[in-house]
């Protein structure tokens, strides 16, 4: 009897473990997706790059408001980090809901790493002339105004013909040599945003270029209405620390009007924990008096 038993389940049970195993094989495996989000491919008529745009939305999106938009770098290593924290902050009031648009990049690492340094550097810059540590993240340089153009005349416009934005309400974040396009497009083409973040931005570049542009762009104008938050790691390197301290001392004297700035050498952070800041102290920062505008 107890032989004909085990016969049993031999026959029957171990079959259908058999046939459970095989189904969880068959399981089909889906990427995670984050709600709320899309993704174009844009190519710039300047240069022929293919840019992957991601876009999130807001939860009220299919209401018919308009929203703000902040036009973000680095979305192929930030995005997720920058559009989640982003939704929190507006739900729970501290910043008005946005349309993100993150301008991604192409392939894996290596182009994401290529395709930053050529775009966010104004200038052409040799190897020998920046410390051996940034060489690989430095394989070229000097696109930043092909980038500008772009962002202006093909980027922009795919946004705001296609999306419920806000007239007037951009804002440009962007991190290290994101940083120093934000600031580099704030004095050489302002209009395009009226609210800016930079975060621990690349200020060191070409013998400090940006403070020459700086210079240049106070001979012509002493008004600026717009804000800006910037923000350096007390934990960085001084490479970092020294020329963002030396510019917004500069930034500071010519007292622009209309000019709002938000400063902060943060306590604690490095080169890349302080990558949040672009949304829990930047964005909250320049969006403060939204809702009272």
């Amino acid at each position: 009897m107890k032989s004909r038993n085990f016969l049993l389940l031999i026959l029957f049970v171990v079959p259908l473990l058999f046939l459970f195993a095989q189904s969880e094989d068959n399981v089909e495996i889906k990427p995670v997706v984050l709600h709320g989000t899309e993704i174009h491919k844009l190519i710039s008529s300047n240069n022929g790059v293919t840019y992957p745009i991601y876009i999130s939305l807001p939860g009220s999106y299919n209401s018919g408001k308009k929203y703000p938009v902040v036009y973000m770098l680095d979305a192929y290593s930030s995005f997720g980090t920058m559009t989640q924290m982003a939704k929190l902050l507006a739900f729970s009031k501290e910043i008005p809901e946005l349309i993100i648009v993150g301008i991604s990049s192409g392939g894996g690492s290596k182009e994401f790493i290529y395709n930053r340094a050529r775009d966010f550097t104004p200038t052409k810059v040799s190897l020998d002339k920046l410390p051996e540590e940034l060489h690989i993240m430095t394989p070229t340089s000097g696109g930043a105004d092909q980038f500008m153009e772009f962002i202006e005349k093909d980027l922009i416009p795919f946004v705001e013909s296609n999306y419920n934005v806000e007239q007037n309400e951009r804002t440009l974040v962007g991190h290290s040599y994101g940083g120093l396009f934000c600031l580099y497009t704030l004095f050489t083409k302002p209009e395009l945003f009226n609210r800016y973040v930079s975060i621990s931005p690349a200020l060191f570049w070409d013998d400090e270029y940006l403070a020459k542009v700086e210079r240049e762009f106070y001979t012509k104008n002493k008004n600026l209405h717009k804000t800006v938050y910037t923000a350096v790691g007390k934990l960085e390197h001084e490479r970092f620390r020294n020329p963002f301290v030396r510019l917004i001392n500069s930034i500071e004297e010519r007292n622009y009007k209309g000019l709002k700035l938000i400063t902060k050498i943060a306590d604690d952070e490095t080169h890349y924990s302080i990558i949040p800041y672009i949304v829990t102290h930047g964005l909250n920062k320049v969006f403060y008096n939204y809702h009272k505008e």
